[in-house]
């Protein structure tokens, strides 16, 4: 609706700071709730994930508006869904973990997710190419990506809906199925 561009990166919030040092990023959040953003001058309030910053913004975004910041939310997913995040874990042995990241595209065999058409399969990030080291399914409503851990043995599977709880609950649900399939077929 602003005509912004997403820029997907893959995890880790290193992978914001050029673009927040350069200026072609306004805005870096990921999923610990840590963010950076610019300020209105074009430079950066901090390069590392930050929880102080975004509270300020939200003590702020009230003092200026005479509004909680959890309304304007509301009327947000009103107009665009409701998000819902969600990850799972679950064993690998380092046999598949070394599968899981080097998996590819073709190795997903079920063409929806939750109900709809997956539209892409993924194994780079479109923001800078990078390899996610495993494998992300989008559809139009929610995605998944799944991969190893670096420290432990397990793998994680990442997801998000933008039609809520029940609908996230179900491409989790597909997602391990879809992982699990495709390790099992090795």
């Amino acid at each position: 609706k602003l005509g912004r561009k997403l820029y997907e990166v893959p995890v880790g919030f290193k992978w914001f700071v050029d673009g927040l040092l350069d200026g072609s990023l306004g805005f870096a959040g990921e999923e610990s709730a840590g963010a950076s953003f610019a300020r209105l001058d074009g430079t950066v309030w901090t390069t590392d994930k930050d929880g102080i910053v975004p509270a300020l913004l939200a003590a702020e975004i009230t003092a200026q508006m005479g509004r909680d910041p959890g309304e304007i939310y509301h009327e947000l997913t009103r107009e665009f869904g409701e998000p819902a995040y969600g990850r799972v874990e679950a064993p690998a042995t380092p046999e598949q973990k070394e599968l899981l990241a080097k998996l590819s595209p073709q190795r997903v065999k079920l063409t929806e997710l939750a109900g709809e058409k997956i539209q892409t399969v993924l194994t780079h990030v479109p923001g800078n190419g990078a390899a996610i080291g495993g494998l992300k399914a989008v559809a139009v409503s929610g995605w998944f990506a799944a991969r190893p851990s670096g420290t432990e043995n397990i793998y994680k599977i990442y997801a998000e809906s933008f039609r809520g709880a029940d609908h996230l609950r179900r491409i989790l649900e597909e997602a391990q199925t879809i992982v699990s399939d495709a390790l099992a077929a090795g």
